[in-house]
């Protein structure tokens, strides 16, 4: 379905280029071509193979590694130079930094044309996205749906021509790289295939390069909200653990929608996995975060950060400033104890304490505040302070 590195080698145009370095990189997907001319690459897209002569970079061996290392953080599938014009041979700084990265170093004799091999991955480009799509065009409608562009009803015909049900239910899953050393490549399209074979292809997914990589998952068959919710936060924790098994180096936060039920919620849902991951960041350490969890987290995001403070310091500072001067845990255990539904077994076990450990820092937190612990009221202004104290803690 997809054109990789690898494949395009076999085709008969190719059959003369040679792989000079990267060669763990040749699983990477091309989605276009183009020929270099410009030592410019800031307009480089995802899974674009760039041809050139080497001019640009001739003279100047910084310009050759940095050339490599970056093209292959954008995310480019390859760079393929042609020798004999202006570099005799790929210079051996280049190799190094393409086994480095796995980013497909190839080389093309002089005696074939750029033009030729330009012509010849365009046309099998075109072959490879009709086969993919049936002859019916490429994603551009979920593009229309995440700009809230149009009337929804308009769509409904093409969506169902992808195998998407505009009567079931979907969520957004949003994928954004937070650190990066080396390759920051993710074949995250390849990743869901396996995924979908593995887990017995219980669920459908449409992937996009969206502001980030962005997936559209949608059960089969009549699932409830809560089942796709699930399987979609499994999905994620399968796709965290294939990228942290591949790329050690680096690590990827991702983001869940609610489950939408209308396809002209796309863009909310969308917004949704953002926020997601803007605010998991701040409250919570995981790197996976669903926006249903956080929901509250957003409507208090949105109060000015004056009546927030204020408020924060009239219900939790005592037992800030005292963690503070103290070394203490008073606000951890407040939490947990809240959280726990006020269960002190059940906040003594996830704290890792003795729970006459926790009964004394109730007591004291409940000196330091001047409140009933046991109190609904008091409880839910505590659970907000606390929310809110993180949002504040930038």
């Amino acid at each position: 379905m997809y054109l990789t590195v690898e494949k395009a080698l076999k085709l008969p145009a190719l059959n003369q280029v040679e792989v000079i370095g990267g060669k763990q990189g040749l699983a990477r997907v091309i989605n276009s071509v183009s020929i270099m001319d410009h030592p410019d690459i800031s307009w480089i897209k995802r899974g674009e193979l760039l041809l050139t002569t080497g001019y640009v970079f001739k003279d100047d061996r910084n310009a050759q590694i940095n050339l490599v290392r970056e093209l292959s953080k954008r995310g480019s599938a390859g760079l393929a130079i042609k020798i004999k014009r202006f570099l005799s041979t790929i210079p051996p700084g280049m190799v190094e930094e393409a086994n480095k990265y796995k980013f497909p170093l190839l080389e093309i004799p002089y005696e074939t044309p750029l033009s030729d091999l330009l012509f010849s991955f365009t046309h099998e480009l075109v072959n490879k996205e009709k086969v993919k799509n049936n002859g019916k065009g490429s994603f551009e409608i979920f593009h229309s749906l995440l700009n809230g562009e149009g009337r929804s009803s308009y769509f409904i015909p093409q969506l169902q021509e992808f195998g998407f049900n505009p009567d079931r239910p979907y969520i957004l899953l949003l994928l954004n790289k937070t650190k990066e050393e080396g390759d920051s490549f993710f074949p995250i399209d390849r990743m869901l295939e396996k995924l979908n074979h593995t887990e017995k292809k219980d669920f459908k997914y449409w992937y996009i390069d969206f502001d980030g990589q962005l997936i559209i998952l949608q059960g089969k068959g009549m699932v409830t909200d809560e089942c796709l919710l699930l399987q979609a936060e499994r999905i994620a924790v399968l796709l965290e653990g294939l990228i942290s098994k591949d790329h050690p180096s680096s690590s990827i936060s991702m983001g869940l929608s609610k489950v939408k039920k209308e396809i002209y919620k796309m863009k909310e849902g969308f917004i949704e996995a953002k926020k997601a991951i803007q605010l998991g960041s701040r409250v919570n350490p995981a790197n996976i975060n669903d926006y249903a969890s956080l929901e509250v987290d957003d409507l208090i995001n949105q109060i000015p950060k004056d009546a927030i403070t204020q408020y924060v310091v009239s219900m939790i500072q005592p037992i800030i400033i005292y963690d503070r001067e103290n070394e203490g845990e008073l606000l951890k255990t407040l939490e947990t104890y809240l959280s726990s539904r006020g269960k002190i077994e059940d906040t003594a076990r996830a704290l890792f304490v003795h729970r006459n450990t926790v009964k004394f820092r109730l007591s004291r937190i409940e000196d330091l505040l001047g409140v009933d612990l046991k109190s609904r009221d008091i409880a839910f202004k505590l659970q907000f302070s606390i929310k809110a104290a993180k949002l504040l803690d930038d």
